[in-house]
């Protein structure tokens, strides 16, 4: 979970690193010229915001097997789920910033 956080993490700085940058470098063109940065930029936010849900989704969905797998009625304890959800549930209430700042400074 903490790798899929680590690498959702870095598509969206880098996604808003790349916009932001593309912004300063071109201040005063045309709309086209900034259309081709935001979009890319963009498009890297919400497919780190995507990761970060698959990876919450496929968390869960390992925990139910792996206690599925060994009951606690058979003395083994029951696993629970990751605090890097709560890593994961901040990282995307970021990245969603990062999208509406982003597209209000377009």
């Amino acid at each position: 979970m903490l790798a899929w956080v680590r690498t959702a993490t870095a598509l969206i700085t880098f996604g808003f690193s790349i916009q932001q940058f593309f912004r300063v470098a071109r201040k005063g063109t045309e709309l086209a010229n900034r259309l081709g940065p935001t979009l890319f930029g963009g498009a890297m936010i919400v497919i780190g915001l995507a990761a970060l849900i698959l990876a919450t989704l496929e968390h869960h969905t390992a925990i139910r097997a792996l206690n599925r797998q060994f009951p606690v009625s058979a003395g083994f304890p029951k696993i629970r789920r990751s605090r890097a959800r709560i890593l994961a549930v901040l990282i995307g209430l970021l990245g969603v910033l990062g999208l509406v700042v982003m597209f209000i400074r377009w």
